[in-house]
């Protein structure tokens, strides 16, 4: 393996300094937005949300709304979650945030000001004054490595960074101290953290620009006769036409790889308003290779299936296209017919694979075939074989699986649960434990009855699950008893990433949720 140019490489894609400068400020302006526009109310502490560790390789940025009163002294009172753009991902940890928000009540004579609302904001982009671009690992570019690291830290008195440390990577121990290195020189406004927050950072190194139209090289015919294979990096930048400027090779396992490497670069096209420099592309030359799969997406369990505790399976076709991605998808059996259909297109959609290459081309491969399976009251939801589609754990692109990615023993899971007491007895069936669903925000019933709300409170156990679910308040209608028991049973199939503390998961107790209930006639 050869470096050729060895050089002080730059993370792509990254757009030119003004554009950061820009962007940043945008951010930062959310960032210390003002938390309500209630006037009877002045801000005196609104801390920072923390991200979850378990969602850091999507590093989505997000909200969650939530409901509360403010007492007299200003203390939080019932916070109670509302909505949010991912439910059951942001919830908990805004809900902790907003129980240590703090405010000045300026009601006179002083009164509790009941239904305050907020949005808590969720980004893994601090938005640093000043940002410093990471280094991309001369190792990884040889390697070919793809992936994150997630730092975190305080913000000193001077706008300088201490207690910094890596909270989550992908792959393990590779872009490290690349991280850690960018973030130790931000700098930040100094009225946006208080010195007892933690900031979070995410740093991603790709070595795919994306570009409109994906050029293939020619393969050399010297390296076809040799079999040699390989990749090339190149870098390069985006002007503001979209084309291409500057494309030199800048890591190449084999010096034959590099020409061709960059007269295919050099044909990229992309969007004329994202001009970008130092920008990153691997070339692969690759002369034989089947596909194979690097992630297929979890689907979705209907809810009305959980309820009426139908199993199931889906055989679904697609195309794996040059690129990887899944094209062509259709349903050619379904067990019963039209239940899991949508779910499971709606995942199969988002498979990603190795592309197959003969003779140095990648090509389609056409009729592939994959079982997903919806069965109750299996082990797990969330981790199978590759081959068993229903549920592989997500791989960021060009992660190499490996022994990392298993399953961890079912013994542990159980001792876990055993430590939890719930407050109430499960409502779930002991077939169904192990479901998750989404939490809902609003909830279609049949029946003669207003519209309205309800409120609920519930405990969320160290895995994530609801025990003791209960209703709280009935708001602008009136439920007999069946719709309550349906109400209760959707609540307790919750799940929500678990809220950890010292990167250990805890317990919530009394978390409250509000549900919107729609009504209409069967």
């Amino acid at each position: 393996m050869r470096v050729v140019k060895p050089k002080h490489i730059r993370l792509g894609i990254v757009y030119d300094a003004f554009f950061v400068a820009l962007v940043g400020t945008i951010l930062a302006q959310a960032l210390v937005i003002s938390a309500t526009d209630d006037n009877r109310l002045r801000e005196i502490a609104t801390p920072q949300a923390t991200y979850p560790t378990g969602v850091f390789h999507k590093g989505q940025d997000g909200y969650v709304t939530v409901m509360f009163d403010v007492s007299k002294r200003g203390r939080v009172q019932d916070p109670c979650i509302v909505d949010s753009s991912y439910p059951g991902i942001f919830d908990l940890y805004a809900l902790q945030a907003v129980k240590n928000y703090r405010y000045e009540n300026t009601t006179k004579p002083r009164t509790v000001v009941e239904r305050v609302t907020t949005t808590v904001p969720f980004t893994l982009d601090s938005s640093p004054k000043v940002y410093v671009r990471p280094v991309y690992p001369e190792g990884a570019l040889e390697l070919g490595y793809e992936g994150y690291v997630v730092v975190r830290f305080g913000v000193k008195q001077n706008g300088g960074v201490r207690r910094l440390e890596t909270a989550g990577a992908l792959p393990a121990d590779v872009f490290n101290d690349a991280g850690m290195d960018a973030a130790r020189q931000f700098r930040f406004a100094t009225e946006r953290f208080s010195t007892s927050e933690t900031v979070q950072h995410k740093f991603t190194f790709s070595l795919d620009s994306e570009p409109n139209n994906l050029v293939m090289p020619e393969y050399p015919d010297e390296a076809k006769e040799q079999g040699l294979q390989g990749h090339v990096i190149v870098e390069f930048n985006i002007d503001s036409d979209g084309s291409v400027d500057g494309a030199d090779a800048i890591y190449a396992n084999e010096r034959v790889f590099e020409n061709p490497a960059i007269d295919a670069v050099k044909k990229f096209t992309f969007d004329s308003n994202k001009p970008a420099r130092n920008v990153l592309h691997k070339v692969e030359f690759i002369l034989n290779r089947d596909y194979r799969p690097i992630f297929k997406e979890v689907p979705e369990y209907p809810r009305e299936a959980v309820f009426q505790k139908i199993e199931g399976q889906v055989v679904v076709k697609f195309d794996v296209t040059e690129k990887g991605s899944v094209d062509n998808l259709s349903v050619l059996e379904a067990e019963p017919p039209d239940v899991f259909n949508e779910s499971a297109l709606a995942a199969a959609a988002k498979f990603l694979y190795l592309p197959k290459y003969v003779e140095g081309k990648p090509v389609r491969v056409k009729n592939v075939r994959n079982r997903l399976r919806f069965a109750l009251g299996m082990p797990s939801q969330n981790r199978v074989a590759p081959q068993t589609a229903a549920r592989v754990r997500p791989l960021n692109r060009g992660q190499r699986p490996s022994n990392r990615n298993r399953q961890a023993p079912p013994q542990r899971a159980r001792a876990v649960n055993q430590n939890q007491q719930p407050a109430v007895e499960d409502r779930r069936p002991e077939a169904l434990r192990r479901v998750k669903l989404k939490p809902i925000y609003e909830l279609q019933l049949d029946g003669d009855y207003d519209d309205g709300s309800v409120i609920v409170q519930f405990d969320v156990n160290r895995s994530g699950y609801v025990v003791g679910p209960k209703i709280l308040e009935v708001l602008d209608t009136s439920l007999p008893k069946e719709i309550t028991e349906r109400i209760l049973d959707e609540v307790s199939f919750f799940w929500y990433a678990p809220f950890n503390e010292n990167d250990r998961p805890i317990t919530v107790e009394g978390v409250r949720h509000k549900i919107a209930l729609r009504f209409g006639d069967e």
